[in-house]
């Protein structure tokens, strides 16, 4: 008994080991009456002036709370699919973690048959009120533990007895504490049609959500939590007049009998866990958690993961991100949480960021953090020149956005060489595709924006190197790198003369295209490109390029400024 009691917290251990030396008829009595031992650390909480005046109560007396349990009222109030019946696939469940919820109405639980039954996690009913302790919940708290499952407590609210203060500290005094050790779920609130009177216990929308405010805030007061909220969309919605201000602070627990979890409250994006039936294969009701286990350890073990604390600092659900639309997961050597406006990435490597918009829907496209990309390094961005924006990611990679180009990945060499020429900034200007295969299968490019049309190609032999322009037009209608000039082996560059421009190129022996205002753009290569150059290129006598080589009788030619060069029978002439 020792050795697993100095896991168990010590408001709930000392009350286990005076009741197990007591007969089973003294037990529950003593399980009841002893959590007061655990107050006296923490009266002066309950000695504090409540932020909300208490209610008037409407309901009449508490008959049955053995009785009051998760989802109890659910029947009588809403359209619900018969026990053990409500048509969930068991396909909507596999690689999640199923669990239950009991109370005193489950005297007595086999918690080791319910693990082997596949249950992972259990909510105790702990409170009631401000003037009940379940009989059980020593027993159940402690049993669930001691079976390997991961364990909360819950109370059952009753807005018009007591302020949300004052049944927050009797909850948080007499079982309701939290624990970082990875086996205590968040403290959680009850909150359902009420089993003694008025469905919304006599309180206007603004007065409930206000009570439900004051509860939970005491009971992060009290424990770092903000306290999971369970109950339904029908009695949240009209019960609150659909308030919206919980989702980004309290996790959802949601009570609907169906095949699926169906509308979410207010609020709410997405719940952590659905209990899909008061009857099955467990004790008590049938739940289910929205993620895998390492979620679910993560949800009982950790206030606020990175993540979580970056949504926080944008605003929550007040921000550009808006509500949760899942719960974070893995994905890449990283984690992802996604929501109705764009993402969050955490990696150990990378930090915290979000993706959102075009750019977010594109780097989803190209497989997001498990793609080529990796995980973002950067938020997105406004460029410099105000126009794009832009996101870059682990992989030496970027996603560029303008109105006018949709979003566009680069990565690589090609990156790298156009992030050396400015990037946006630059001749180049945005991307107009993703990095793409040539279609000989050798080389990589990205078309940009810059002057008449822009390129950045790139292959093992050459490297990363820039066309545009003048230039890149002729090279294109000469068919790119599968045409007579090859690829190119220069970023185009300023002529010697000062007045032109060219790119060199792989083709033949040699290419080149070169420009000038007064000739335009022109192709050389091979045997008559190397006999211009012997002649010093444009500097030379013969001057600029005129034409592209051309068929004559017998051999080629080009002709320039002034003269022109022709190749027959392997020789050069120059006229």
């Amino acid at each position: 008994m020792r050795s697993s009691l100095r896991r168990i917290p010590r408001a709930v251990a000392g009350v286990a080991v005076l009741a197990a030396g007591l007969s089973a008829t003294a037990a529950p009595a003593l399980a009841t009456a002893a959590p007061a031992l655990a107050t006296s650390a923490a009266a002066h909480y309950q000695a504090s002036t409540s932020p909300t005046p208490a209610p008037t109560p409407v309901s009449g007396p508490i008959t049955h709370p053995d009785s009051d349990r998760m989802g109890s009222t659910i029947r009588a109030n809403e359209t619900a699919a018969p026990p053990g019946a409500s048509g969930v696939s068991p396909n909507a469940l596999a690689n999640q973690p199923q669990g239950l919820d009991v109370s005193a109405y489950q005297p007595s639980i086999d918690w080791n048959a319910a693990a082997a039954n596949g249950a992972r996690f259990a909510y105790v009913k702990a409170t009631e009120g401000t003037g009940y302790i379940s009989p059980q919940y020593v027993n159940q708290y402690t049993g669930s533990y001691n079976a390997g499952l991961i364990r909360g407590a819950y109370h059952f609210g009753l807005p018009d007895r007591t302020t949300g203060a004052d049944q927050a500290n009797y909850f948080v005094n007499n079982g309701g504490a939290w624990s970082g050790d990875g086996f205590t779920l968040p403290p959680m609130l009850d909150i359902e049609y009420n089993p003694y009177g008025p469905t919304c216990y006599g309180l206007t929308g603004t007065q409930m959500a206000n009570w439900i405010r004051d509860f939970s805030n005491t009971v992060n007061a009290r424990t770092g939590r903000y306290p999971t909220i369970y109950s339904t969309r029908g009695w949240w919605n009209q019960c609150t007049a659909s308030d919206t201000t919980f989702g980004d602070t309290n996790p959802l627990f949601l009570a609907n009998y169906a095949a699926t979890p169906g509308t979410m409250p207010a609020g709410w994006g997405y719940q952590s866990i659905w209990q899909y039936s008061d009857a099955g294969t467990f004790p008590g009701d049938q739940d289910v958690f929205n993620g895998d286990m390492t979620a679910l350890r993560t949800f009982a073990g950790n206030t606020q993961t990175p993540i979580d604390q970056r949504y926080s600092a944008l605003g929550g659900v007040n921000s550009f991100l808006g509500a949760p639309t899942d719960s974070e997961h893995a994905a890449g050597g990283g984690t992802v949480r996604d929501y109705q406006g764009g993402s969050l990435y955490n990696s150990a490597a990378t930090g915290t960021h979000e993706v959102h918009g075009a750019i977010r829907d594109h780097y989803n496209a190209l497989g997001g953090p498990a793609g080529f990309l990796g995980y973002p390094t950067t938020d997105e961005n406004t460029t410099p020149d105000g126009v794009g924006r832009y996101n870059h990611f682990a992989n030496t990679g970027s996603i560029y956005y303008t109105p006018n180009t949709g979003a566009q990945s680069v990565h690589g060499a090609v990156r790298d060489h156009w992030a050396a020429l400015g990037f946006e900034t630059g001749p180049q200007g945005y991307p107009t595709t993703d990095e793409s295969g040539t279609p000989d299968g050798v080389g990589r490019y990205n078309h940009f924006t810059g002057g008449d049309g822009a390129s950045i190609y790139w292959t093992p032999r050459t490297g990363a190197q820039s066309v545009h322009g003048a230039v890149r037009s002729k090279w294109a209608a000469l068919g790119f790198e599968t045409g007579p000039m090859g690829y190119p082996t220069t970023d185009e560059s300023p002529s010697a003369d000062g007045v032109g421009r060219y790119n060199g190129f792989t083709g033949g022996d040699g290419a080149a295209i070169y420009w000038s205002p007064a000739t335009g753009a022109q192709s050389v290569h091979g045997a008559i490109r190397a006999r211009w150059a012997s002649m010093g290129y444009e500097n030379g006598a013969l001057g600029y390029p005129t034409s592209d080589e051309f068929a004559i009788p017998g051999g080629r030619r080009n002709n320039f400024a002034h003269g022109f060069i022709t190749f027959s029978n392997g020789t050069t002439q120059v006229g």
